[in-house]
């Protein structure tokens, strides 16, 4: 093929534990690294804490993970697939529904009534 062809793909995701979200990424990240890295027989921990502290300086901490980062991490592979290359990869928070930004103002959303509208008109 003499050129390429470009394509964009978007995956939505539901985060409901950012904690095991963040345990993962900093895998798939320490994973990548570790066989750059050389084991210190003087200092057998310093490898997994520069590890950690790399990590942590990019994806935030367990307690307080950037989700996009951490996505960024999870999704983007190290290596591009056969026959792929991959130019960017982006991450961003959806923005919130309305009734999570307006939780105050939405009323009870029961059975509405025949007109559609919470009225039963005849």
């Amino acid at each position: 093929m003499a050129g390429g062809t470009n394509a964009s793909i978007t995956l939505l995701v539901e985060i409901f534990d950012p904690q095991a979200m963040w345990d993962h990424a900093l895998g798939i990240f320490a994973g990548a690294s570790l066989p750059y890295k050389i084991h210190d027989q003087a200092d057998p921990t310093r490898v997994g804490d520069e590890l950690h502290d790399g990590f942590v300086a990019m994806c935030g901490s367990r307690d307080d993970p950037d989700i996009c980062e951490c996505l960024r991490q999870i999704f983007d592979p190290v290596e591009c697939p056969p026959g792929v290359q991959i130019d960017d990869s982006t991450a961003e928070l959806a923005p919130p529904t309305c009734d999570e930004k307006y939780p105050h103002f939405i009323g009870d959303r029961g059975e509405l009534g025949v007109d559609g509208f919470g009225a039963g008109h005849e």
